[in-house]
């Protein structure tokens, strides 16, 4: 899995009044936790949204105070009217302990059904997995080159790298091919004409 390196400050103080401060200054106040401890810092706004606003997952190396720690991202609450992030948590990580999270899903390949005409519709774009957080890939891949029309592939059809368990229902639809309605209207006229043909 990819890691992006930022950077924080220890948080002195705590309370309404020092994160209103703060986040006058573009900093935004957040927690690392790790087993029953929580560690209190404060980060340049910017680096808050790269470690949120993206459409991959990310191993963050937080460099606190000049000492460095694994984490992901836990959650982050925002402002419900300008939007901007108020405060965010990051879970720190090792790899003497499986973490859970969600990786982006991609599709590979391009399924039979879609050369015969029809049209390949995605269904699940991110999948829950657990694994030690060394041996996570980037993202989930789904071979769909075999899809013909008409059919649906599901989550347990993708294969998972050694160690890596998943979390999402296997059962989850992850992509269709559907035969479109011009399609379906030429295979009609087609199958009357042979009856026809027959008679």
């Amino acid at each position: 899995m990819k890691t992006i390196e930022l950077t924080a400050e220890l948080r002195e103080g705590s309370g309404k009044r020092v994160a209103k401060d703060l986040r006058n200054k573009e900093r935004v106040p957040g927690v690392i936790y790790h087993n029953s401890e929580a560690t209190h810092i404060h980060m340049d706004a910017r680096d808050a949204n790269r470690a949120v606003y993206t459409p991959e997952t990310y191993i963050v190396a937080l460099n606190v105070n000049g000492e460095t720690v694994n984490t992901i991202v836990r959650d982050a609450q925002y402002h419900p009217v300008t939007e901007k992030m108020l405060d965010i948590e990051f879970l720190q990580v090792t790899d003497d302990r499986p973490v859970s999270l969600t990786l982006p899903l991609e599709l590979i390949g391009t399924p039979e059904g879609v050369a015969q005409g029809g049209k390949l519709t995605t269904k699940l774009r991110k999948v829950k997995v657990k694994g030690i957080p060394s041996q996570l890939p980037d993202k989930l891949q789904v071979d769909v080159s075999a899809l013909k029309l008409g059919e649906t592939i599901k989550l347990g059809a993708a294969e998972l790298a050694e160690g890596l368990e998943l979390i999402s229902s296997p059962s989850a639809a992850v992509a269709s091919v559907i035969i479109p309605r011009a399609l379906r209207s030429a295979k009609a006229a087609a199958g009357e004409e042979g009856e026809e043909e027959a008679e």
